[in-house]
C-alpha cells in the first residue's frame, strides 16, 4: 500500500460558498429536476459554517449521472466541488474530500492472495489506481493496483489473509496526482531554487509526535532553462518532472503559500458515497501521531464521527490516553494545533461521559465540536495504546 451560510454568502477567513453548476444528464429519460438528490446534514446548507480556514461545497442538490458496465447494474455518481484557500505566508493543511470518478464498481467473483477475479474487464486499472472495498470485512480499505488483465486485478497485499472473500464489492478509483489535482493552477516558481509555493506531503510511516512533512513539491514554468516545466521536487530540482506523483487518500497535504497573494484551489469530482477506512497506528513505547483528515465534503461532529472506535477511553481525564488534536485558523508557517480532545467514560465521577477538552476538563462535554470538510487533524495514540481502523461515518445521506 502507498505510504503514504447560505449560497453566495461570504464566510469568515476569506471563504465563500458558491452554487454547484447544474449540467444536463446524457442518456437519461429523467429531467434534470428529477435527477437531483438532496444531501441531508444536521445543518443543511449551513453545514459549511466553520471557524477553520476551510470551506467546502457539497451540493445541496447534487447532480446524478448514470453509467453502466457489463455485468453491472446502473449506478449513480453525485458530483460537486470544494474550494480551499491558502492566505499568503501561511501553511494551509487540508485533505482531498472529493474523489476522482471510479472507473468500475462491481463484486468479486473470486480472490486468491492478492489477485481479484472480477466479472468485468478491469484491464484499464494501473498502478495509478487503487481498489477500495465497499463491503465486507475490508470495508473502506484501499490497495494500490500492481497489475491487471482482462479478468483480474493484482495488489501487493494478501487480501485473503486480511479477510476478503468472493462477493465482496469493490470499486477502482484513480489516485489524485499533482497534475490532476491542481491542473496547472498553482503559483509558478520561476526560480526552482526559491519556490514561492509548495505542496508538502506527510510521511505516514514515521513514528513519533509533531511529525514534519518529508516531501516538498513546487511548480515551474520551464523559464529557467535548466529545470523542465511542471512539478519538481524542491529538494532535488534536477530529479525530473514529478507531475504524476500520487496523493494517497489516507492523509492530508499542506500548501505552503509564499507567493505574495492568496491562493485558491477548486477541486471538482465525485462526492464520496462509500466509507473510507483509515488505519490508525500505535507504538508500544512512544506516543504516535496519525496525520489524518475528515475525508468528506461536509463537517463531521465528534459525537457522530466514530472516532471513539480508535481513541481509547481516558478513565483519568487528567491523564488522557489517546487524543484528537485539531487545527484552528492557520497563521504563519508550521502552525501548531489549537485544541486537544479526549474521550471519557464518566467513571471519574466529576467529568461527564463524552468528549472533553484536555486543557479544560471541566469545560463540559464537547461532543458537538466539528471538524470541517477535508479538515486536517491528528489522532495521537498514547504509548502502549492499540492500533485501530477508523471507518469515518459519512455525515450526509444521498
Amino acid at each position: 500500500m502507498l505510504l503514504t451560510g447560505n449560497l453566495g454568502e461570504s464566510r469568515p477567513y476569506g471563504f465563500s460558498v458558491e452554487p454547484l453548476i447544474k449540467q444536463c444528464i446524457p442518456n437519461s429519460h429523467k429531467s434534470v429536476e428529477d435527477s437531483l438528490v438532496t444531501i441531508n446534514s444536521p445543518t443543511k446548507i449551513n453545514m459549511m459554517n466553520t471557524s477553520q480556514k476551510l470551506i467546502a461545497l457539497l451540493s445541496g442538490a447534487a447532480l446524478l449521472s448514470v453509467s453502466s458496465l457489463a455485468a453491472q447494474t446502473a449506478t449513480t455518481a453525485p458530483v460537486g466541488y470544494v474550494t480551499t484557500s491558502a492566505a499568503d505566508g501561511v501553511d494551509a493543511k487540508f485533505g482531498i474530500s472529493m474523489e476522482q470518478a471510479a472507473i468500475l464498481s462491481t463484486s468479486i467473483d473470486s480472490v486468491a492472495g492478492g489477485v481479484l477475479t472480477l466479472p468485468v474487464d478491469p484491464s484499464a486499472s494501473t498502478s495509478g489506481h487503487y481498489v477500495q472495498f465497499t463491503s465486507g470485512a475490508l470495508l473502506g480499505q484501499w490497495f494500490q493496483v500492481s497489475s491487471s488483465d482482462s479478468t483480474t486485478i493484482t495488489v501487493a497485499e494478501d487480501l485473503v489473509a486480511l479477510g476478503a472473500v468472493a462477493s465482496d464489492s469493490v470499486k477502482v478509483v484513480p489516485f489524485w496526482t499533482l497534475s490532476s489535482l491542481f491542473a496547472g493552477n498553482f503559483p509558478v516558481s520561476t526560480d526552482p531554487f526559491s519556490a514561492v509555493a509548495q505542496v508538502l506531503f506527510n510521511d505516514v510511516t514515521a513514528i513519533g509526535i509533531n511529525l514534519a512533512p518529508n516531501r516538498n513539491y513546487a511548480f515551474h514554468d520551464g523559464s529557467s532553462g535548466f529545470v523542465s516545466a511542471g512539478w519538481f521536487d524542491v529538494n532535488n530540482p534536477f530529479g525530473g518532472v514529478q507531475d504524476d506523483v500520487l496523493i494517497a487518500p489516507n492523509s492530508f497535504i499542506t500548501i505552503r503559500n509564499q507567493s505574495g497573494a492568496q491562493y485558491d484551489i477548486t477541486v471538482a469530482g465525485a462526492v464520496p458515497v462509500d466509507a473510507l477506512n483509515i488505519g490508525v497506528v500505535a507504538n508500544g513505547s512512544f506516543a504516535n501521531d496519525n496525520l489524518v483528515f475528515n475525508p468528506y465534503p461536509a463537517a463531521i461532529q465528534l459525537s457522530t464521527s466514530a472516532l471513539e472506535t480508535v481513541v481509547a477511553v481516558s478513565t483519568d481525564p487528567f491523564n488522557p490516553v489517546d487524543q484528537v488534536i485539531v487545527y484552528g485558523t492557520p497563521t504563519g508557517l508550521n502552525p501548531a494545533p489549537s485544541s486537544n480532545y479526549a474521550y471519557h467514560d464518566g467513571s471519574s465521577g466529576f467529568v461527564s461521559a463524552g468528549w472533553f477538552d484536555v486543557s479544560n476538563a471541566f469545560g463540559g462535554v464537547q461532543d458537538t465540536v466539528t471538524i470541517p470538510a477535508g479538515g486536517a487533524f491528528l489522532i495521537r495514540k498514547g504509548a502502549g495504546s492499540s492500533d485501530g481502523n477508523w471507518i469515518a461515518t459519512i455525515p450526509y445521506s444521498l
